[in-house]
């Protein structure tokens, strides 16, 4: 069972309700008057849904950052609350696992990570499962909304299906054997389109109207945001894996050249293997060779970036977006390797204004952030609706 869906429209209480979160969300903590303000709400009905809100432990009044001087309680700011809510996000990757709790402001309060189970996916979503019911035991003040799940692959996120041919899966009920495990509302999406409503949540995403998200690690990916929506196109997402760049490495498809299968760590981690500089074929291997000062590790890093410098510059003239965001540690780590990504970026570009490119500041727990984030983003739509089903559906 996925989170429901409400398919009534949304009464004017919750669109109320919707708008005042949203308007805090983005612009900080606010006056009555200044949400009014804001959302076009008159001050009475501004101050009842802020009475509701703060009654479910989502609001609270600020009275350390009311302004010198004010009086009336109408100028005390109100702020999300960040003590009462949590939405948990399990992000499955090639290789690793991770899970993580977030509370309303997207700050990542816990996290820990595995080795991604073998087996079937059934018996490898009930190990996750186990170990997901084990760390939120570590929160037990903590009311947890639901989970976010978050994976590569293709991902029907009505049906809460999961086709993932790396690991093997397929149409697998993945939100459904998530919510029978835990107890709890499950949302799947995949994990570039979370990571960008991650940059539109709590990143970048409120200060551009259009936004390209891409992501780098063992897959590649893209999400376009257009107006503060990510846009899905039929199918789900689009994908750059075979997106020409050049080069000599060979795809699984049979060509040459095709970006994931040249920039993935396994590939990177493998040729490392090959020429000599590391003696396992382990990403880490191979970053700490290069800081050690081994010419062919560097080299071959070095390497990867430009590759990912040219795909950002080609989707970029191609797109032509406000701004820009890179996400996943094929960019983030090594951070020294940024400065190569950025100048085969420019040199690529053929667009005026190249400096619309920005690293996510989302952290090295990018990936379980943004597997929270998918809740909270359900929660600031339809705050009551979420609500009423957290409350039905305690940790097992």
């Amino acid at each position: 069972m996925t989170e429901s869906p409400r398919a009534a429209r949304p009464g004017v209480r919750a669109v109320n309700a919707a708008a005042v979160l949203a308007v805090i969300r983005r612009e900080g903590p606010l006056s009555r008057a200044a949400i009014g303000e804001h959302t076009g709400l008159s001050l009475p009905t501004v101050s009842r849904q802020v009475g509701a809100l703060m009654e479910l432990g989502l609001l609270r009044e600020d009275p350390d950052l009311a302004p010198a001087g004010a009086i009336g309680r109408p100028r005390v700011p109100i702020a999300l609350d960040g003590t009462v809510f949590a939405a948990c996000g399990v992000h499955i990757g090639v290789s690793t696992t991770t899970y993580g709790l977030a509370d309303l402001r997207g700050t990542l309060l816990d996290s820990d990570e595995i080795p991604t189970p073998g087996g079937s996916a059934e018996d490898a979503l009930a190990h996750i499962a186990g170990k997901v019911r084990a760390f939120l035991r570590r929160w037990p003040r903590r009311t947890v909304l639901g989970i976010g799940l978050a994976s590569g692959g293709l991902v029907d996120p009505v049906r809460g299906l999961l086709d993932h041919d790396r690991l093997g899966w397929h149409r697998v009920p993945a939100a459904d054997l998530l919510h029978r495990a835990t107890g709890l509302p499950v949302r799947l999406d995949g994990h570039v389109a979370a990571m960008a409503n991650a940059e539109l949540l709590f990143g970048w995403g409120p200060r551009a109207s259009s936004l390209l998200y891409f992501y780098a690690r063992e897959v590649v990916g893209i999400a376009l945001a257009v107006d503060g929506a990510p846009h899905r196109g039929p199918g789900g997402g689009g994908s750059i894996a075979h997106l020409p760049i050049g080069g000599d490495t060979r795809c699984p498809c049979g060509a040459t050249g095709c970006l994931e299968a040249t920039v993935a760590d396994r590939t990177v981690a493998e040729a490392a293997v090959r020429a000599g500089a590391v003696a396992e074929p382990d990403i880490r291997l191979v970053r700490s060779a290069a800081r050690a000062g081994e010419p062919t590790a560097a080299r071959l890093l070095a390497d990867r970036a430009t590759a990912l410098g040219r795909a950002v510059g080609l989707l970029r003239d191609a797109l032509n977006p406000d701004r820009v965001v890179l996400g996943g540690q094929a960019i983030t780590d090594p951070a020294e390797r940024l400065p190569d990504l950025l100048r085969s970026y420019a040199d690529t570009t053929n667009l005026p204004g190249a400096d619309i490119v920005s690293v996510t500041r989302l952290g090295p727990a990018l990936q379980a952030t943004a597997a929270c984030t998918g809740l909270l983003n359900r929660l600031f739509d339809h705050p009551l609706d979420l609500l009423d089903d957290a409350r039905k559906a305690p940790v097992r």
